[in-house]
């Protein structure tokens, strides 16, 4: 653990002493660790291929049309540090997995790079199909759509996961 780690914990022990912190009756639990996929509960992760896939083609349609083009250009460390970026974007998105952690009361995933999480209370209903899982919030916020052929996740492990989940939390369930 780092020194700014230990900071930060210093500090917030001595804000909830004095009653100021966000986590006031909580106890210790720290919020940083209930986000991500390495949580407690049942992770069923995906792959992004698609995104991965398009810019490694726009990468090696970058690198022929400048190859083709002007030779002066292909020279340039500014032309092959554009397509090595645009392989590296490519391998962090494909490497980066999403996925859905289904807890005792709450559902977890990352949306847009950020973590995403809904409580049981939160959820309107949950449609299940062989292909597609879409998760309803009541919130203004948009759904949560996890598709088979698209990220590759596991939607009938998911949809039986789930059906516990509706089942004693008493969200609607519907199977298309």
């Amino acid at each position: 653990m780092g020194s700014f780690d230990r900071k930060v914990e210093r500090n917030q022990r001595r804000m909830y002493k004095k009653g100021k912190g966000s986590n006031v009756g909580q106890g210790t639990r720290n919020p940083r660790t209930s986000l991500g996929a390495n949580g407690e509960g049942d992770v069923f992760k995906g792959r992004n291929f698609i995104l991965p896939t398009a810019l490694v083609l726009l990468a090696l349609l970058y690198a022929v049309v400048g190859l083709i083009g002007n030779t002066e250009e292909v020279n340039s460390v500014l032309f092959w540090a554009t397509i090595f970026l645009y392989f590296v974007l490519a391998l962090v998105i494909f490497m980066r997995k999403p996925y859905l952690r289904v807890n005792k009361s709450s559902l977890y995933t990352s949306k847009f790079n950020r973590d995403r999480m809904l409580d049981a209370g939160n959820i309107s209903k949950i449609k299940v199909s062989r292909n597609k899982i879409v998760i309803e919030p009541k919130t203004r916020e948009p759904k949560w759509v996890f598709y088979r052929t698209r990220n590759r996740f596991d939607t009938e492990a998911m949809a039986a996961r789930l059906q516990l989940y509706a089942d004693t939390h008493h969200v609607k369930l519907v199977k298309e």
